[in-house]
């Protein structure tokens, strides 16, 4: 049975006008994630980085359930709720990125777990042989903002949303006072993952971002260059990226599918298992 190759790298910078980084990152094997402090309420750099020491303990686990990933999602929720009752206030976090089911990587039957709350984002590109596949770019996530929102409904189309609507009021957070509702993505193994906060995507245009993303370059050198393009673009926030290449000994196309509220990845409805069959274009 084949073995995943995993090569991993994460950058972030303060940016050009905050006067703290809010955003942390963890960076472990099969799991990478990025959680950004809300600028707006009290202690962001704390409640990020306090999410992300709750869903660490998942490093201890040898296979992911979807019910032990929520489960630390409701811990973290409860804790950084406490951190801003302590402080007259609240605090919240983003959450967003990768969490492997099976930490053996064993290729059959393993995949991924694509978490979100918030609007930070976990985007994908297949991998050719001459490197990432720019025409599969795809933004897995799906924002949690007014937005979004205003778009999902028919409100405004996206040029207006962005234009009338504030980009940084998010609908859920981690630690906010309101019921947290994550979302859960099943997604094949292979391929480039870009985990990034809002300071990356909002600095650039998308042209610009899927370039950079696409690039036949080692992670390391995709997240650097991803973090100049940011400071570059005015670097008016907290820029953080993990760029995550995956490696399998063979694949049929890249599939990801959203998990409703009853289904986990070895759990799935029929309806879901025939999804999934259906090959990416």
């Amino acid at each position: 049975m084949s073995k995943i190759d995993i090569s991993s790298a994460a950058c972030s910078d303060i940016g050009l006008k905050r006067a703290d980084n809010q955003d942390s990152y963890l960076e472990e094997t099969g799991l990478y994630l990025v959680a950004d402090g809300m600028g707006g309420g009290v202690k962001g750099r704390q409640a990020s980085a306090t999410c992300l020491s709750v869903m660490e303990k998942l490093s201890n686990s040898k296979v992911r359930t979807k019910k032990e990933i929520a489960s630390c999602m409701q811990e973290a929720q409860a804790v950084v709720g406490e951190i801003g009752a302590r402080e007259g206030g609240v605090a919240g976090t983003t959450l967003s990125g990768l969490i492997l089911k099976d930490t053996d990587m064993e290729e059959e039957g393993n995949a991924w777990y694509v978490v979100n709350v918030g609007d930070s984002r976990t985007y994908h590109l297949s991998m050719s042989e001459s490197g990432p596949d720019r025409s599969t770019f795809e933004q897995i996530t799906h924002d949690h903002s007014e937005q979004q929102k205003a778009v999902d409904t028919g409100k405004y189309l996206p040029d207006q949303a962005a234009k009338l609507i504030p980009r940084n009021l998010i609908t859920q957070a981690i630690g906010s006072p309101s019921p947290l509702h994550p979302d859960f993505y099943r997604a094949d193994l292979e391929g480039r993952f870009i985990i990034c906060s809002d300071g990356i995507y909002t600095q650039m245009n998308l042209n610009r971002l899927v370039n950079l993303c696409s690039a036949n370059k080692s992670p390391d050198e995709v997240a650097h260059s991803l973090v100049e393009a940011a400071i570059d673009g005015g670097g008016s926030d907290n820029a953080t990226v993990i760029v995550v290449d995956v490696k399998v000994a063979s694949r049929e196309g890249w599939l990801v599918q959203k998990l409703s509220e009853e289904e986990d990845i070895d759990f799935m409805s029929d309806a879901t298992m025939e999804n999934l069959h259906v090959p990416r274009e």
